[in-house]
């Protein structure tokens, strides 16, 4: 199973070499076990290595092997078979005054029938929380990815096009509870997209930064009431298409039960363009999310401003929606299915549907080897004179957790 007066920055190139190099230094700095899972022991202790530190280390490492229908993602399709090999290390300490979590992947990918689409793709996520005290509370989320698959779950870049990109989404927050009803969470939120391709990085290259401050009020013990100012600024490297948008917006956040939650907010959304002028429309983001012992859904939808993946288009405004589901068939067979379809409005250039399925099962075969088998449709549709493409792609594989 995603936008003043304009600043002309350097290009500051992002070498793949050195990128990889720093994406596998981080992966190797404190490896951890997977969240849900009991951090207590050493997964090296548990194997008999009692001279390693007991620290809550979990790595997995496998390979994949598949068909890609279209591999280079054309009206006229290139198949190949395929392999990947892929290394996960992760971290996680929660409890205390201070909770940490890191996530590293590393994922090399070969493509046997089509010259110059192997892929070498890394991503760090980080989470930290700390506690100041009871009333104040800090928090840090950190990801960031280097790869050459187009990223459909949210608005990185153009989706027809295979091309190695380095991005970063950031958030850092402070929460204050004033009084027991009222809260306010103010936060940073920092993105950079960064093309090697210079043809794509001429009209996709940015850096967006949006400062955020949130009034909560707690309605009752299920229900809280929610205010929310944004504001956000874009600048692009090289393309004449830089913004800055308020955003004022109200909604509510609800538990209707002990496992499903209700979050909507909505308001209205006010960007002024570098070159196309002021222009006010409604801006609109829902989740709903339901956890259980053996199964989770999670359902987001937004619309609204999104920064446009097609050159010479300032504005674009996109519904989209996404929907995750896992569940325990078993102990030890689980499944995973995403959803993810946005409907692009590119202004006099036209529409564009994207659609993302995502289907996937585990089977444990014991506590170090699990099997998977996993099925992915994706379908981008035309343009304007920039057609579409349909592919499928079918793989399975192998990993050990050490």
């Amino acid at each position: 199973m995603i936008l003043p007066c304009r600043v002309h920055r350097g290009r500051n190139r992002v070498d793949s070499l050195p990128l990889a190099l720093f994406l596998a230094a981080l992966l190797a700095l404190q490896p951890a076990q997977t969240r849900g899972q009991e951090a207590a022991g050493s997964t090296f202790e548990a194997a008999g290595l009692g001279w390693l530190p007991a620290i809550p280390l979990q790595i997995t490492a496998g390979v994949d092997t598949g068909y890609d229908d279209n591999a280079t993602l054309n009206t006229n399709p290139e198949a190949s078979w395929f392999t990947r090999e892929n290394v996960v290390l992760t971290y996680d300490r929660p409890g205390g005054a201070t909770e940490f979590y890191l996530l590293g992947i590393g994922r090399f990918s070969q493509f046997f029938d089509v010259a110059g689409r192997d892929e070498t793709a890394g991503n760090v996520t980080m989470a930290l929380t700390h506690n100041f005290s009871t009333r104040l509370s800090f928090y840090a989320s950190i990801y960031a990815a280097y790869q050459k698959e187009p990223n459909f779950q949210s608005d990185v870049g153009p989706e027809n096009v295979t091309s190695s990109y380095f991005y970063t989404s950031d958030i850092f927050s402070l929460t204050y509870h004033w009084l027991p009803r009222l809260t306010t969470v103010t936060s940073y939120t920092f993105q950079r997209t960064k093309y090697d391709d210079s043809l794509i990085g001429s009209f996709q290259d940015r850096v967006q930064g949006t400062f955020s401050e949130q009034l909560q009020y707690s309605l009752t013990r299920r229900t809280n009431l929610v205010g929310n100012y944004r504001y956000e600024v874009i600048n692009y490297d090289t393309a004449p298409t830089d913004s800055t948008t308020n955003y004022i917006l109200a909604g509510f956040d609800h538990h209707l039960t002990e496992h499903l939650a209700v979050h909507l907010l909505g308001g209205e959304a006010f960007r002024s363009l570098e070159t196309a002028g002021d222009r006010a429309d409604p801006y609109v983001e829902s989740s709903v999310g339901y956890t259980s012992s053996n199964h989770s859904l999670n359902w987001t939808t937004s619309y609204g401003f999104e920064s446009p993946n097609t050159q010479d288009v300032s504005v674009r405004k996109t519904l989209r929606t996404g929907l995750v589901l896992t569940y325990g068939l078993t102990s030890r067979i689980n499944s995973t299915t995403g959803i993810y379809f946005h409907n692009d409005d590119d202004g006099s250039a036209g529409t564009r549907n994207s659609f993302n399925l995502s289907v996937g099962l585990r089977y444990m075969i014991d506590k170090h080897f699990t099997l998977n088998v996993n099925y992915e449709h994706n379908t981008e549709g035309a343009l304007g004179s920039t057609p579409g493409y349909s592919r499928n792609r079918y793989f399975a594989g192998l990993t050990y957790t050490y």
